[in-house]
């Protein structure tokens, strides 16, 4: 690994000289057009069958019962008020607001969506409800499986996005989306794998929010190329991750790197860890000798090239639930991890299948050079890109690699790992009894000094487990152009991968 980070670190340094030398072009936006690009390509404009990466096709046409202000704030939008009581919770909708399609939103289209997502079973924000029905008052009442002190957060995202009633009979959904948002999608001046257009709703609701007479999103998951078309004029703001391309961005002049609040937290899952397809997995000093074996802090300056911080736990420091105490749990300790092999019975080692897409290969690659130190190795498996997360959704493969973001609420250590039912626990591994304590404590009051403790301790069993790996955290980054960097009408809210839409103005 140290002759890979040295060629790395030095790649690192001919491409920083480039684009030092390479200043974007004068070609400017049409004004009232705005282009974004995302690093995934879009699989599909179906909501609550959405995972992984590119909710960005999906913001300008679907609108959330509630949204997120600049200073991460949960704040009424289709639904104007929440009121929580026990299992039971009432929504308050706001009125006058319908459909592109003509469709009114109201009680029935809500109940309508929340009993398709649970239907649908993808989405992990739904998990906690049992159903939903329309009161003769206009009002919607949600009836939950368990406490959940995260669901108006929630509802921000895919599972509080909402589609037409009237296109939820469409089998061609995925291409043919109908929300209440400001813009429509323009399927004909569209192209597939190229970029997604978008125009604007007559009937929008709230007509001066809509600043663009079209928005594009472009389909660039290189990040070379993506890279490129923010320095030539083509693009005006794209997505990335920590990678050489966002490291030249950052010293270009002209361009902007932007860092959200918020972020994502790289990290592997041992999904087979009672061991049916890899025995290996299902012994805890395996799993521990894996998290000793990553030298995080080389992993950062070559892979990330300083754009991340080491990582042992889901939430970085000032995030309210982050555990001092876990700083270091992991410390690259070679020796150490080859003992708890040899004393595993697996000192010769052993191999193992990971999922992989193009924007996650060279971090595989790092990860698979640290694991051949304690000969173990990692076959790295290109998957279709767009498809990870439901790839990793299976028993595919024993293992998988995503980001956590830093955002999410804790709760969700559960839903997506730990519980038997769990969105990523394809294997419906067991927890224990202790853990699954905790999970249910975490959930019984919204109150953070409550909660805190509670979550501490579940993380703190989670790292003696070592199933979660956890590599490095980075905050959301965006390149920009110096023009939208200035534009006061683009604003991102924490934990977002995209900005918002509703409200952009481009004029010249």
């Amino acid at each position: 690994m140290r002759y890979h980070t040295r060629v790395l670190m030095a790649a690192l340094g001919l491409a920083l000289g480039a684009g030092l030398t390479v200043a974007p072009s004068d070609a400017r936006a049409e004004a009232g057009v705005f282009r974004f690009a995302e690093e995934v390509k879009l699989v599909t404009l179906d909501p609550q069958v959405h995972t992984g990466g590119g909710i960005s096709y999906l913001r300008p046409v679907y609108e959330t019962l509630f949204t997120l202000s600049p200073k991460d704030e949960v704040r009424p939008f289709l639904a104007t008020a929440i009121k929580q009581d026990g299992l039971k919770v009432t929504l308050t909708l706001r009125k006058g607001v319908s459909f592109s399609d003509g469709t009114p939103f109201d009680a029935a289209a809500v109940v309508a969506n929340i009993e398709r997502g649970i239907q649908k079973g993808v989405l992990a924000a739904l998990k906690p409800v049992a159903g939903a029905a329309a009161n003769p008052d206009g009002t919607v009442s949600i009836t939950l499986k368990k406490p959940d002190p995260s669901l108006a957060r929630d509802l921000t995202s895919e599972a509080g996005m909402m589609i037409s009633p009237r296109a939820l009979k469409d089998p061609a959904l995925d291409r043919n989306p109908v929300g209440t948002g400001p813009y429509v999608y323009d399927k004909a001046a569209s192209r597939e794998g190229v970029v997604r257009v978008y125009t604007p709703n007559p009937h929008y609701w709230a007509p001066k929010e809509i600043g663009l007479k079209k928005l594009e999103i472009f389909e660039l998951p290189d990040d070379t190329a993506r890279l490129n078309a923010l320095k030539t004029g083509q693009i005006d703001m794209g997505i990335w991750l920590a990678n050489p391309q966002a490291a030249i961005l950052d010293r270009t002049p002209g361009l902007k790197l932007l860092r959200n609040s918020g972020g994502y937290t790289y990290h592997l899952i041992i999904q087979d860890r009672d061991g049916k397809k890899v025995p290996a997995f299902a012994d805890k000093r395996v799993r521990q000798a894996m998290n000793y074996a990553i030298n995080r802090p080389a992993y950062s300056r070559a892979i990330d090239f300083g754009l991340s911080v080491p990582a042992f736990q889901p939430f970085p420091k000032g995030s309210w639930v982050h555990d001092p105490k876990l700083e270091n749990r992991y410390k690259f300790d070679l020796e150490k991890a080859k003992a708890l092999m040899k004393a595993a019975g697996y000192a010769k080692g052993f191999s193992f299948d990971m999922p992989s897409i193009p924007i996650f290969q060279s971090r595989l690659e790092a990860i698979a050079g640290f694991l051949r130190d304690i000969d173990i190795t990692m076959n790295i498996v290109p998957v279709e890109p767009g498809t990870l997360a439901r790839r990793s959704m299976t028993t595919d493969f024993p293992a998988a690699n995503l980001v956590w973001n830093s955002q999410t609420d804790p709760s969700y250590l559960g839903s997506w790992y730990v519980a038997p039912d769990a969105s990523f626990n394809p294997y419906h591994v067991t927890p224990d009894a202790a853990l699954e304590t905790l999970l249910q404590d975490g959930v019984q009051s919204s109150d953070p000094k409550v909660r805190v403790p509670v979550y501490h301790k579940l993380m703190e069993a989670l790292e003696d487990q070592s199933y979660l790996i956890y590599v490095t955290s980075t905050p959301l980054l965006f390149g920009v152009t110096q023009a939208v960097a200035d534009n006061p009408t683009v604003k991102l809210r924490p934990g977002e991968d995209t900005p918002f839409f509703r409200g952009i103005r481009m004029d010249k």
